[in-house]
Order: structure tokens, then sequence, then C-alpha cells
């Protein structure tokens, strides 16, 4: 064999032991249907590719041993739609989901880049039915905190410009610090948003979450969120309840919105299992509320591959536009106090991870 070729296969070994890359994802596509959605609050169904159940998404990551405990860590993750190839459940960019690059040791990790907000997910981490995008905690903080001042996060999830830092695991305590910063000549604090995560896992079944984000944008608005959960497992079953709290002050209009679910789970089978769970969003300034009571079952063909089947049914009392899934495939609309909108809805999908 040619000494050059020889060269270069040891070479792209080496660099292979050296560094560690995985490649993987979930592709999720389901059909729901509505009894109410859109302004016209008419019947709707709709395919729906961003993912019901999962976000369908594709990530590339890797971590490179550099010795004395340090590693150099990175992940690249985009957000699609099995619907049209598209864009989708991200910043609307290429790798819209998660874009950093960082470092890590035995005392915690350092990421830069665009990245998952930690007050977010900290929400999820107690939410009834997980990180279900159907009727579950990622509508939940659609309706919340989304109209709030979000500075350079889009909607309050994937946090752009992004400085963190995650503790370790300190006997079940764990927690991140994210930054974003505006980049605004002569204001620093313009356009920032500060992020915070934190749980503690370290009693059998037990999982408490807190977090909280502030965000300002270029003009003086300022919006707050923070939050509370807690779950617990038993045997084959769960229960968790959380509750979430947004404000807005400044030059926005003045505006509260809390919101609380409860619910729990069950495996029915080693194959077989089913999430409930009932969400109560208030908005405190208008009066309205979006009161949602959602049951989602899940089938596993694989260890890679799964069925679900949904329902909801969602009262909407001048609450405006309500995203009933990620997607906001339910969108119903209530205008007026007077005018209360229920609407009643079902989702069958797979979800296919690799």
């Amino acid at each position: 064999m040619n000494k050059s070729l020889l060269a270069i296969a040891a070479l792209a070994a080496s660099s292979a032991y050296a560094q560690s890359v995985q490649i993987g994802g979930v592709l999720d596509g389901g059909v729901a249907t509505y009894s109410k959605a859109g302004t016209t609050q008419q019947s709707q169904t709709s395919f729906n590719g961003s993912g019901l159940d999962a976000p369908t998404s594709f990530f590339i990551k890797g971590s490179e041993d550099l010795g004395s405990g340090w590693k150099a860590n990175f992940e690249l993750e985009s957000g699609i739609s099995l619907a049209n190839g598209g864009y989708a459940n991200s910043t609307g960019a290429l790798f819209g989901r998660m874009a950093y690059a960082g470092l890590s040791t035995n005392y915690g990790a350092v990421n830069f880049g665009l990245q998952m907000d930690p007050a977010f997910l900290s929400v999820l981490d107690t939410d009834p039915n997980g990180g279900s995008e159907y009727a579950a905690g990622v509508s939940q903080w659609l309706n919340t905190a989304r109209a709030n001042a979000q500075g350079t996060s889009v909607s309050g999830i994937f946090d752009q410009n992004a400085v963190s830092y995650s503790t370790p695991n300190l006997n079940g305590f764990s927690g991140t610090v994210l930054y974003s910063l505006g980049g605004l000549a002569g204001n620093s604090n313009a356009n920032s948003h500060t992020s915070l995560g934190a749980k503690f896992a370290g009693f059998p079944g037990l999982l408490i979450s807190v977090g909280g984000f502030l965000s300002k944008n270029a003009t003086g608005g300022t919006g707050t969120e923070y939050n509370a959960g807690a779950s617990y497992k038993f045997g084959k079953a769960i229960l968790a309840a959380n509750y979430i709290e947004t404000n807005t002050t400044g030059n926005l209009v003045r505006n509260k919105i809390t919101s609380g679910n409860i619910g729990g789970g069950y495996e029915l089978t080693p194959a077989a299992s089913v999430t409930a769970g009932y969400y109560d969003i208030e908005n405190k300034t208008t009066s309205g509320s979006l009161k949602t009571f959602s049951i989602i079952g899940h089938y596993a063909l694989s260890k890679s591959t799964k069925l679900y089947l949904g329902a909801q049914n969602a009262k909407n009392i001048n609450f405006g536009t309500a995203f009933l899934d990620a997607g906001g495939v339910g969108t119903n609309v209530s205008n007026s106090p007077a005018n209360t909108v229920t609407s009643a809805g079902l989702v069958l999908g797979i979800a296919k991870a690799f």
C-alpha cells in the first residue's frame, strides 16, 4: 500500500480514538384532528411532521478527551418537519435547536453558543406527560411564557448568543445557569436573557425541579418567569405537578400569567404505558383562562420505535390564541369574556429514533 495512504489511515484512526462523535435523532409524524380550530373555530384535521410526541430532529455531538479530566464537547441539533422537509421547532436555522462548543471537567461544564433554556427544561422535568409536544409541558410553556420579553431567546426555549455553566451532580443536586448576550452597543443589558434551572434527585423516585428567567428587550421591557415542580415514581406509577408564573413590566403591557398542572402515568406492560395531565393556565390581567386535560398512550414496537394515541379537551375563556400543541395545529381563539370555546382533539402517530 502507498506509504501516504498508510499515513492518512493512521491519522484517521488516531483521530477516531481521540474524539467520539455520535449522530442520532427522532422522526415523529402524526395526524391531529380538532373539533374547533383557528380563528374560524371550525373542525380541522392536519398532518404534523414536526413532532406531536417528540420533536422531529437530528443531532451530531461529540467529545474529545484532553487529559487530566478535561474534555472538549460540541453539539449541533436541527429541528425538521416530516411534512415538507423544512425547519421546525427551532430558530428556523439549519442547526436552530442547539449549536455550541464547550469544555467540561469534574467541576462542571461551560458551553458557548445556542442552547436549550434551563428554566424551560426544568418545567419538562416534572411534567406529567414528559416532554411530549401534544397538550403537555411544551404547549403549557408556550401559553404561559412565550409572550414575555424573551431577549435573545426564541419563545424562551432556544437561547442564542449564550454562555452557560452546568454543575456536576452533587449528591443529587445539579443545575445550569445561562446568560444570553444582547450585543447592543451602549446597553449591555438590552436583549439579554438570564435563565436558571436546578433539580434534586437524591432520594429514590423523587425529583424536585425549580427554574426561572429574566429577559430584557431593547427598549426597557422586562419579562420574568419562575417555576417549581415535583414528581414521585413508585413501582409502575408516577405522580407529577408543577407551577409556572410569568410577568411583564417596563414599557410592555403589564401582564401576569400563571399555570399549574397535575397528573401522572402508569406502565401497563413493558411495552405499553399511559400518562395524563390537567393544565390550568390563568391570565390574571385579562381574567382569561385555558383549561386542558390530555391523555396519551404509548406502545413500543421496539426499543427505538413507538406508536402513540392521544386525546385532549381544552376550554378557552377569553384567553386569546391558545397553543394546544407545539406546532399550533389545534390553535383556537376566544376574543371576548362572553365567548367560551371548547375544543376536543385526537392525535395518532409514530416516533422512530435512530
